[in-house]
């Protein structure tokens, strides 16, 4: 603490969910993903953030998937951290550190990957986030207020209206948030299909990082193709294939997919997103994601009518980015409206008077 450091926090940053699902009457157990068992009776499967080697999770998984399961995963690439050093003024510098997301290896085969790339939204957020500051040999740290665009706030016109899961949610901050690239052709081939939940907004772009700081052309779209309503949360259902994994002589790991009985379906939901479940943003302000979470839930475990039930917690909704020449044009027009309605008034009233009187 005289160091200005963080202190410890505890071992499960993830701890809060757990509680929050006892609250609504769930029973938890906890599964070591080093040596995963799941018991017998799981009518719901939860994984925040697969790290490497989640390779002995993932073959149980798939498994529990391809027998008719259902499940919840959270994931993402990168966590971006704030940093200033002496040597450059201390500006604020952004660097990706990679969180190692290892359930690629079978989301990308079935047609699920999520994208390896630090992703934009114009329609952003701010956040307090802690900042590393290095003005000597000890490492600092601060609580810095960021407004920049990985912090992708997802508003109410971009959530599906078809499902229970979203219909009524509020806006969510996907916090260094990732997007999937659902591939037709593979689901299909699968027996799968998937529905985009949320999306970013028309206004989205991405930086291809391979390493060092983030470079201020990253911030800005321009130069950048145009990302129009990625996927930021889908809900794949059907047929899920299991996978195995084995290592040949020289040390290379390759994996076998086998097809599930087409009779047994699973069902799985996917957020590009595991920092916004974790203790110290999942009751962020003005956000819902633990709704989110209880939504999804209630849809997996006990289908759409109680997803229904759990989604009747309403909160007013943001909107999407607007270009600085939109939003100066809707407010001179709502300065004007109130303006004319006044003139309008009045000429009504006198118009009335004057009829009264005769004149007219």
């Amino acid at each position: 603490h005289q160091q200005q450091l963080s202190p410890p926090k505890g071992a499960d940053v993830f701890s809060e969910i757990q509680t929050l699902l006892r609250t609504y009457g769930y029973r938890v157990s906890y599964v070591n993903p080093g040596s995963p068992v799941l018991p017998a009776d799981a009518d719901l499967v939860i994984w925040m953030q697969p790290r490497r080697d989640a390779s002995a999770m993932t073959q149980v998984f798939s498994r529990y998937l391809s027998a008719g399961g259902k499940a919840l995963v959270a994931l993402q690439h990168f966590n971006i951290q704030q940093r200033q050093y002496r040597g450059s003024g201390f500006q604020t510098v952004y660097w990706p550190q990679p969180q190692y997301q290892d359930l690629n290896a079978y989301l990308e085969p079935i047609g699920l990957g999520q994208v390896r790339e630090v992703l934009m939204d114009q329609t952003k957020s701010r956040l307090s986030l802690e900042t590393q500051i290095n003005r000597a040999a000890v490492r600092e740290y601060e609580a810095q207020e960021v407004t920049l665009p990985f912090l992708i706030r997802a508003v109410g016109p971009n959530f599906s209206m078809e499902s229970p899961l979203t219909r009524q949610l509020g806006d969510l901050l996907f916090i260094w948030g990732n997007r999937f690239a659902p591939q037709p052709d593979s689901l299909s081939s699968y027996g799968l299909s998937s529905q985009n939940l949320i999306t970013t907004s028309a206004h989205a772009w991405s930086y291809d990082w391979s390493g060092g700081w983030l470079p201020e052309t990253a911030f800005s779209p321009a130069g950048s193709p145009v990302l129009v309503h990625e996927p930021l949360a889908l809900l794949a259902e059907g047929t899920f294939p299991h996978i195995t994994f084995a290592q040949d002589d020289s040390g290379k790991v390759t994996h076998t997919l086998q097809s599930a009985d087409p009779k047994t379906r699973g069902s799985l939901v996917l957020f590009g997103s595991s920092e916004m479940f974790k203790n110290d943003y999942v009751y962020a302000p003005g956000f819902q994601h633990e709704q989110l979470l209880l939504n999804a839930a209630a849809y997996l475990t006990r289908g759409n009518d109680f997803a229904e039930i759990q989604a009747r917690r309403k909160m007013a909704r943001g909107f999407a980015h607007l270009p600085a020449g939109h939003k100066s044009f809707w407010r001179i027009a709502v300065v004007a409206t109130g303006a004319l309605m006044f003139v309008l008034y009045g000429l009504l009233r006198f118009t009335r008077q004057r009829r009264v009187t005769g004149i007219l």
